[in-house]
């Protein structure tokens, strides 16, 4: 049984509510409350679903939103998409400390990146690995490009990483890790050729690509699977 990274209090489900030419705000019982984190939900004026928490600072009461649902207001069981990448990099750590992941850390815990990473610029460091993840924000059609150029810049990122004397001298495996969230849909088929280029110079330095697949819910996000597609990516 897989352990749920769990969050410090239950979330509540509200309505995010965009106005032309105003800022989005929270609907909770039928009042109208302020968002205090910047959302991206598409440019079209409409209500969407979330999941917030109550954030109470200055005496001024706000909600944070934590997720976000591109699901019908109505419907009962909603697909969320956690739109804080912290909180998913934090999952992420919790699986592997909790051995979830050992097809990717063996038996080791792993360190964050405010303590023994902070020389190779990784996310995560295990015993025999170096991981960085990359979390993908869902985009609206017509703004795929934004993903891959997203990951083109992740890709570049790790083989500078690569080059990094500190990386070469722990002789490590060096990873980067692609968080899915459940109902977001799976990858698109590689098309650019400047992708590829940088695909295959990150695979012959022998960087390994793996995806992890999550689901987040009112008290938390789950790791569903987590697979190697390394021979798969070019």
């Amino acid at each position: 049984m897989m352990e749920k990274f769990r969050f410090g209090k239950k979330l509540q489900e509200a309505v995010l509510r965009r106005k032309e030419g105003q800022q989005p705000a929270i609907i909770i019982d039928g009042k109208e409350m302020k968002v205090r984190n910047p959302v991206f939900v598409g440019n079209r004026v409409r209500d969407v679903p979330c999941l917030v928490e109550e954030d109470n600072k200055a005496g001024n009461t706000g909600y944070t939103v934590v997720a976000v649902s591109f699901d019908n207001l109505n419907r009962q069981e909603k697909a969320w998409v956690c739109i804080q990448p912290v909180l998913l990099e934090q999952a992420i750590g919790s699986f592997m400390e909790n051995h979830q992941m050992e097809g990717i850390t063996g038996d080791c815990r792993c360190a964050n990146r405010l303590t023994d990473t902070r020389d190779t610029g990784f996310d995560f460091e295990t015993g025999n690995v170096c991981i960085e993840i990359k979390v993908f924000m869902p985009v609206t059609v017509g703004t795929g490009s934004c993903t891959w150029k997203s990951f083109h810049e992740a890709v570049k990122q790790i083989t500078r990483h690569c080059n990094n004397p500190a990386v070469k001298e722990k002789g490590k495996r060096i990873l980067l890790l692609t968080v899915c969230q459940d109902g977001t849909g799976q990858m698109q088929p590689m098309e650019d050729g400047s992708i590829k280029d940088e695909l295959k110079k990150a695979v012959g330095m022998g960087v390994e690509f793996w995806i992890a697949e999550t689901k987040t819910e009112e008290d938390g996000i789950s790791l569903l699977r987590y697979w190697d597609y390394t021979d798969k990516i070019l």
